[in-house]
């Protein structure tokens, strides 16, 4: 099934594999951007530039008869001046403006990528039976967007598939990228620059990682399959930080001969305990098997801040 696709932050950390992917699929994807500054190489796609949380401009800017729309346009710059208010006129505001323009353009799927921070648990077991209970602004607007998406699907008749990923993973299209911060780009960053593998926490908290290629094809398979309703999109089991410190150890040391050292906060005294976002529900109802390739996906980010080390030079 190929169609007209449009995908909100389409240049942004997970968008751009979903654009590379749709692109190479032979869909006639429309990525939706604040900035058009830049453009993925060596594919065909088309640019509009708009404010999700401006309607009167968005509506403007989508004048078009899309037949599927990803959503992965979000705020979560958490460390920013004025997040709250950003947080929620962009994650929530701007999912509800979206919705109210593409429904009355009889959109076939809205797909939006929501959060399993919206459970606000650290530990256990969560599906999608689970109680949400958002512990930060990222969480529950996320949540919101999430009501908002089940509302207009019950009186514009919008069939929506909302994803509530866990921790994706995988190279930057963009060496500017804005997600450096994110754990497995900023251990391969702090050994790159730094020489030292730096670790906030005692190592021990455990979190799911899941491979943003998976994420594009399980896409691919929801809009081929017309998957309806809300779905955990994980890898389905849980890493130690310590362990993907390690790995991204054992990468260096490889390509780079020489060893490092991986520094823990011994002031962390937590107890952390097992974390599992329960993915069966997606997994049966598709039929996919998950991968790891975090041991390739730390290569590619070596490969990608070498590549503008020795540019520089």
């Amino acid at each position: 099934m190929n169609g007209k696709v449009l995908i909100t932050g389409g240049h942004g950390n997970l968008g751009s594999w979903l654009t590379k992917e749709f692109c190479k699929s032979g869909y006639d994807v429309y990525v939706l951007t604040r900035s058009a500054k830049t453009k993925i190489p060596n594919i065909q796609y088309k640019l509009i530039e708009a404010d999700v949380t401006d309607y009167e401009g968005l509506s403007k800017k989508l004048d078009l008869n899309f037949d599927f729309c990803i959503h992965t346009a979000s705020f979560n710059e958490y460390f920013l001046k004025d997040y709250p208010k950003k947080a929620l006129d962009i994650n929530t505001l701007g999912t509800r403006n979206l919705l109210e323009i593409l429904s009355k353009k009889k959109i076939k799927r809205f797909i939006y990528f929501s959060t399993f921070h919206i459970y606000g648990i650290n530990s256990g077991i969560v599906n999608e039976n689970s109680e949400p209970s958002p512990k930060n602004d990222y969480a529950a607007t996320h949540l919101f967007a999430e009501y908002y998406i089940k509302q207009f699907g019950a009186t514009h008749k919008v069939d929506y598939t909302i994803l509530r990923l866990s921790n994706s993973y995988g190279a930057p299209t963009f060496l500017n990228t804005d997600k450096w911060y994110l754990v497995l780009n900023d251990l391969v960053k702090s050994s790159f620059e730094e020489g030292k593998i730096i670790i906030k926490s005692n190592g021990e908290p455990k979190r799911d990682f899941v491979w943003m290629n998976d994420v594009t094809n399980i896409t691919k398979c929801i809009l081929e399959n017309d998957v309806n309703g809300v779905y955990n999109l994980s890898f389905g089991k849980s890493y130690k930080i310590i362990n993907l410190a390690n790995i991204v150890k054992n990468v260096y040391e490889e390509r780079y001969k020489k060893s490092i050292n991986i520094e823990i906060n011994n002031n962390d005294k937590t107890v952390y305990n097992d974390l599992i976002v329960d993915n069966s529900k997606l997994i049966n109802k598709i039929n996919f098997k998950m991968s790891d390739m975090l041991f390739v996906e730390v290569n590619r980010i070596f490969d990608l801040l070498q590549k503008n080390n020795d540019l520089n030079e």
